[in-house]
C-alpha cells in the first residue's frame, strides 16, 4: 500500500446530528425574498440577508393568486424550514407540486430535486425509511413570472405508496424562535451551479461502467474504515481531533451530512490508489484520489462515483470515459483523463469552469460559495490527448477548487464524460509548474472555394463583421450579438437578427452550435410586417436536446419544423461541436438537412401541412408560411449560440439543380 492510500484513514459521520431539544411551535417558518434577477434555476442567497417577508403556515400549499407570497409576483426565492414528525415507522413519500423550480432536502439529503422552469407540475421522492421522531425538512423554491405555487403532499406507511395527500398540521412544526427581523428592498443571491444529466451536475444514477454486479450471494472484502467526521476527511483523524493535520479532502457541500460508512480500494490499472466511499443509506457513491508525496500537506481531489455498493460489484475491466485525476500545479491544473481526448476539443479555455470555495478550520467554516468565477487564461492538451493543463496564476490554499468541464468535451470514441465535476481540496501549491503551449490552427472559416462560387453560393457572413445583418425590425445589428473567434455569437440580450436581404428560393447552409441547454432557430421567408419572425416564417429549431425541455418531443427537438414536423431521428453532434445545417425551398417544397442526412421535407399549402397547421398555435397567424420571400432571421431565445460557414444561393423557381458545393 503506497503512501496515497497508507497515510490516510477515512470515517463516517454517525448518522444526521438529528433535531437539537428545543421548544417547537406548530407550522412552518416561510422567508421569502426580493432577488429581482432573472432565474432559471434555484439560487444559492448569500448568506446574512434578512427576507423581505416571513410568516409561519399550518401547511404548505401556497399559490400566488391567493397572495399567499405576500406582495412578491416575480423573481423571488422561499425559503421553507420546519421540521417533519412521523408517529409511525415505515416507508413514507414525499411529492412537490411547484411553479417554479424547487429542492427539498430531508435530513440534510436532498429527496427532490425538481428544479428548473415549468408550471405547477408534480414530483415524488422514491419510497424512503424512516423512524418515528421529528426530522429537519428544508425547501429552497424559486419563482421566475406567471404563476407559482408550492405545495408539500406525502404518502405515509398507512396510506400506501400512491395515495399522496396534503402534510397535515400537526406533521409540521419549527423550533420556536424570535420572529426573523425583515426589510424591504432587493437581496443577492448566487447563481446556481448549472445542472445537467446525471454525472453532469447531478447524481449518478448507474452503477460506474467500469463495474459490474456480482452474483447474489458472492463473498467480497470490502476496505472498511474509520471516521468520516462532517463530511471532511482528514489525515490521520479518527474523527479529526483537534490540532490535527489539515483537512484531505472535503466532500461536495449537498453530502457533508450523509452517512458514510464503507469505503473500498479500487484495482486495475484505470484506478489504482483511488478509493471510492458509499452512502450507508444508498444513493451516489464518491471516487477519491488523494495526493501525498511528502513535500506539502496531502490533498485530495472528489469525482462522482455511481450507484451499487462495495458489498453487490466488482471491476468489468471497461473503461469509461472520464477524469481521472485533478492535480493541483504552481500556476494551474493538470487534468487527466482515461481515455485520449477528440482531436477538436479540450484547447478552448471556455470549456472548463472554475470556482473556489474557501473554508477556515480555525473558525469551523466550511466551504462557502461566493459566486466568483476564475479565467482559465489557456489549455494545452498533451500530444496523447490525455491531459490538459489549465494555466491560471489565481489557485488558492484553503479552498475547495470546483472544475467543472463544460461542452465541448468528447473522447475520441465519441463518448461524453461518465461525470464532469470534481472538487479539489487545495492546502498547498505544489513547486510543479506546468507549460502552456499554443493551440493548433485552426481551419479556414467563411470562405467559398472557386467551384461553390461558380455554382452561385455567397456568403452571408464575412467572419469578422455584422455586415448584412441587423436586429428584427431595427436599423442596426443588436449589441448582443457579437463576432468572435469567426462566428456570429450571441453573447447577451439582443433580441433577433436578420439579413438585410429578402430572398424566396434558396439553398442555405450554415453550421450551428448551443450552448449546454440552450435554445435558438432558424426562420426563412420571415416578414417585418408583424411583431415576430415566427408569426410568419418557419424555424428548423436549433437545441440541446439532452437538456432541454422541448428536447422531450420530437416535434420542438433539435432539426425540427418547430410544433409541425419533427426530424426522422436524431442527428446532433455532441453539445459543443458544431452541426451542418441545411435548408432548401424552393416553391412550396421544403427539406432540412442536418449533419449530411435530410431528417424533414413539406410542402407548404399541402393538405397535410394545413391540418397540422391548424392544430398548432399557428392557426392563430394567419400569414404564417404564405410570404412569398422574406427574411433568413437567427433567433435570440436567451442563450448562448454560435454561427458561422452562413451561405445561400438562390434558386429559380422549378429548377431541379440539387448540387450543394
Amino acid at each position: 500500500m503506497n503512501a496515497a492510500r497508507g497515510g490516510v484513514i477515512f470515517g463516517v459521520l454517525l448518522g444526521f446530528v438529528g433535531v437539537v431539544q428545543a421548544e417547537l411551535e406548530p407550522g412552518l417558518l416561510v422567508k421569502l425574498y426580493d432577488v429581482g434577477v432573472d432565474l432559471r434555476s434555484v439560487p444559492e442567497l448569500v448568506t446574512g440577508q434578512t427576507p423581505n417577508h416571513v410568516r409561519t403556515v399550518p401547511t404548505l400549499d401556497l399559490v400566488l393568486d391567493r397572495g399567499d407570497f405576500g406582495d412578491l409576483r416575480e423573481q423571488f426565492v422561499t425559503e421553507v424550514r420546519g421540521l417533519l414528525r412521523t408517529t409511525a415507522p415505515g416507508s413514507y413519500r414525499l411529492r412537490l407540486r411547484c411553479d417554479d423550480g424547487a429542492l427539498l432536502w430531508l435530513n440534510g439529503r436532498l429527496l427532490i430535486d425538481h428544479d428548473g422552469l415549468h408550471g405547477p407540475e408534480p414530483k415524488d421522492s422514491a419510497p424512503f425509511e424512516l423512524p418515528p421522531g421529528d426530522h429537519a425538512l428544508y425547501i429552497r423554491h424559486f419563482q421566475a413570472g406567471a404563476g407559482a405555487q408550492l405545495t408539500l403532499e406525502w404518502a405515509t406507511p398507512e396510506d400506501g405508496p400512491d395515495a399522496f395527500t396534503l402534510v397535515p398540521a400537526d406533521a409540521l412544526w419549527h423550533t420556536a424562535t424570535p420572529t426573523p427581523q425583515t426589510s424591504p428592498g432587493r437581496k443577492h443571491v448566487i447563481p446556481a451551479l448549472r445542472r445537467g444529466r446525471p454525472g453532469d451536475g447531478r447524481p449518478l444514477t448507474e452503477l460506474h461502467p467500469a463495474f459490474r454486479r456480482v452474483p447474489r450471494g458472492a463473498q467480497l472484502d470490502p476496505y472498511l474504515l474509520s471516521w468520516f467526521k462532517d463530511g471532511r476527511l482528514s489525515h490521520m483523524g479518527t474523527p479529526r481531533p483537534e490540532g490535527a493535520g489539515p483537512v484531505v479532502v472535503w466532500l461536495p457541500p449537498e453530502e457533508r451530512p450523509y452517512l458514510y460508512g464503507v469505503a473500498m480500494p479500487l484495482l486495475g490499472a484505470t484506478y489504482a490508489d483511488h478509493v471510492a466511499v458509499w452512502l450507508v443509506q444508498g444513493g451516489e457513491a464518491k471516487r477519491i484520489v488523494v495526493v501525498d508525496d511528502g513535500a506539502a500537506p496531502p490533498q485530495g481531489v472528489v469525482f462522482r462515483f455511481g450507484l451499487g455498493g462495495p458489498s453487490s460489484m466488482v471491476e468489468s475491466g471497461d473503461v469509461a470515459f472520464e477524469l481521472r485525476d485533478v492535480r493541483a500545479l504552481a500556476n494551474g491544473l493538470e487534468l487527466e483523463f482515461t481515455q485520449p481526448l477528440d482531436p477538436r476539443v479540450g484547447w478552448e479555455t471556455e470549456a472548463y469552469y472554475l470556482e473556489q470555495w474557501p473554508f477556515d478550520l480555525r473558525a469551523n467554516r466550511e466551504p462557502q460559495r461566493d459566486g466568483r468565477v476564475y479565467p482559465v487564461k489557456s489549455a494545452t492538451v498533451s500530444e496523447d490527448r490525455r491531459q490538459v493543463f489549465l494555466e491560471t496564476d489565481e489557485l488558492r490554499t484553503s479552498h475547495v477548487v470546483y472544475l467543472r468541464l463544460l461542452p465541448p468535451c468528447v473522447s475520441e470514441q465519441g463518448a461524453l464524460p461518465w461525470t464532469t465535476e470534481a472538487w479539489l481540496t487545495l492546502n498547498a501549491l505544489p513547486e510543479r509548474r506546468g507549460t502552456p503551449r499554443p493551440a493548433p490552427p485552426i481551419e479556414p472559416q467563411n470562405i467559398l472555394s472557386p467551384e461553390q462560387v461558380r455554382a452561385g453560393w455567397r456568403l452571408l457572413f464575412d467572419g469578422r463583421t455584422t455586415a448584412g445583418w441587423r436586429g428584427w425590425r431595427r436599423d442596426t445589428a443588436p449589441a448582443g450579438w457579437e463576432v468572435r473567434d469567426g462566428c456570429l455569437v450571441r453573447v447577451g440580450p439582443g433580441g433577433d437578427i436578420c439579413t438585410e436581404d429578402q430572398f424566396e428560393n434558396f439553398e442555405l447552409v450554415l453550421e450551428w452550435r448551443i450552448s449546454p441547454g440552450g435554445n435558438s432557430g432558424i426562420f426563412f421567408r420571415a416578414s417585418e410586417e408583424r411583431n415576430y419572425p415566427w408569426e410568419t416564417g418557419p424555424e428548423m429549431q436549433v437545441l440541446d436536446n439532452a437538456e432541454h425541455a422541448d428536447g422531450r418531443s420530437p416535434l420542438t427537438s433539435a432539426g425540427a419544423d418547430y410544433a409541425l414536423h419533427a426530424p426522422l431521428r436524431d442527428v446532433t453532434r455532441p453539445v459543443g461541436l458544431f452541426n451542418e445545417a441545411r435548408i432548401r425551398m424552393q416553391g412550396a417544397q421544403v427539406e432540412y438537412w442536418l449533419n449530411g442526412e435530410r431528417i424533414v421535407q413539406y410542402e407548404i399549402g399541402s393538405e397535410d401541412w394545413e391540418r397540422r397547421v391548424a392544430a398548432s398555435k399557428f392557426s392563430q397567424m394567419p400569414g404564417f408560411g404564405r410570404a412569398p420571400r422574406g427574411h433568413v432571421v437567427l433567433q435570440d431565445h436567451g442563450d448562448r449560440v454560435w454561427y458561422r460557414n452562413i451561405r445561400i444561393r438562390e434558386l429559380p423557381p422549378g429548377t431541379t439543380d440539387r448540387k450543394t458545393d
